[in-house]
């Protein structure tokens, strides 16, 4: 997806073409194309499976990781720029990203200049066509694609009502063991294409993901605000955890829980109760506190996705049981329209005092 990125950047904003991974040379061999037999069980192959895995390798730009940034002027260059890239990939071609995090945030130097690098393709989507890689690398424990397993039997409906806050956040190569049927879990390997069924997966790392995408049920359709929404986490994250002098990101323990559910839970409780950001913001370095203070343009922003949790809670009552989401249906699209409305890229951007479009 990478690639189809870049040329579609090429044909319509080339300016934006930095901003997004450089390959230089890739090759993709199955199993069947490597002779060496101890390739097999590194790649986890199942001659049953339906997607088997293969073997890349990428040749590619050389980039700095986001804890080499070193200051917080320094990382709102490399913030914005990904933050552009990203909108101007998805107004060009409609491929959304969805897998947000500190670690796909990269940058180098061009010219003197800080160039931040959005990295990381492989959870996005085309939607124009609803085609998407729903693959996750070997030996990456933290993006992850999030699918429901499917509960079959009367044993395996009752396991499902009861373990409906059991969304789990581990992926399956950290997991003690086989979780029970009908809990969600994660999927190293899709067995259905996303655009089949695009309702049953949640794509990212749980502490930036969604609060849409974080909650017990059938999440929605991933939107263009949810990736806003993970950018603003990540801006969160950074000004709360980064030492400067270290190189290196603390965490916020909260945001790291097994269950995604209790993650979005932790999250809600962070966006709407004062002592508890403050909590989460009470470690952070003292070049980085003015990033987090009541009076910044993150606090600001906080306020319009608070809004929009607030939003989506009168929402939900709408639709509580069965009739009121049938009585409700006219209601309930209208004001999930005005949630889509609530924060755009133009918002985002004026909130946070930075210019739309920059000279390149």
């Amino acid at each position: 997806m990478a690639k189809v990125v870049r040329r579609r950047l090429e044909e319509t904003k080339p300016d934006y073409r930095k901003h997004t991974m450089d390959f230089k040379w890739s090759i993709t061999k199955s199993a069947e194309e490597m002779p060496l037999p101890q390739f097999a069980p590194r790649l986890g192959v199942d001659p049953e499976a339906d997607n088997l895995r293969v073997r890349r390798w990428l040749v590619l730009r050389e980039y700095e990781p986001l804890e080499t940034i070193g200051t917080a002027d320094n990382f709102r260059v490399v913030f914005f720029d990904v933050v552009r890239a990203h909108h101007w990939v998805y107004k060009t071609s409609k491929i959304l990203h969805r897998n947000v995090s500190l670690n796909n945030l990269m940058w180098h130097r061009l010219d003197g200049r800080i160039v931040g690098v959005l990295c990381d393709w492989d959870l996005a989507e085309d939607q124009n066509t609803a085609e998407s890689r729903l693959i996750r690398r070997a030996g990456d424990n933290s993006e992850v694609v999030w699918r429901i397993s499917e509960p079959t039997g009367r044993s395996a409906t009752k396991s499902t009502a009861a373990s409906s806050t059991s969304l789990l956040a581990v992926p399956e190569d950290q997991a003690a063991g086989p979780p029970p049927s009908g809990h969600w879990q994660p999927s190293g390997t899709a067995t259905k294409p996303q655009g089949t069924d695009k309702s049953r997966y949640r794509i990212g790392t749980g502490a930036f993901m969604a609060m849409d995408l974080l909650r017990v049920g059938e999440p929605p359709v991933h939107k263009y605000r949810h990736d806003l929404e993970s950018f603003f986490y990540a801006y969160i994250y950074f000004a709360a955890t980064y030492n400067p002098d270290e190189q290196a990101f603390g965490y916020i323990k909260d945001w790291q829980c097994a269950s995604l559910v209790a993650i979005g839970d932790n999250k809600r409780r962070f966006l709407e109760e004062e002592s508890i950001r403050r909590d989460v913001m009470k470690a952070a370095h003292d070049t980085l506190k003015p990033l987090l203070d009541e009076d910044s343009p993150l606090a600001d922003l906080l306020d319009v996705f608070l809004d929009l949790e607030t939003k989506a809670h009168y929402i939900r009552s709408l639709r509580s049981t069965a009739k009121k989401a049938s009585r409700n249906q006219a209601e309930i699209e209208r004001r999930e329209g005005g949630r889509d409305e609530t924060i755009t890229y133009g918002n985002f951007m004026r909130i946070l005092g930075a210019p739309e479009v920059v000279n390149a």
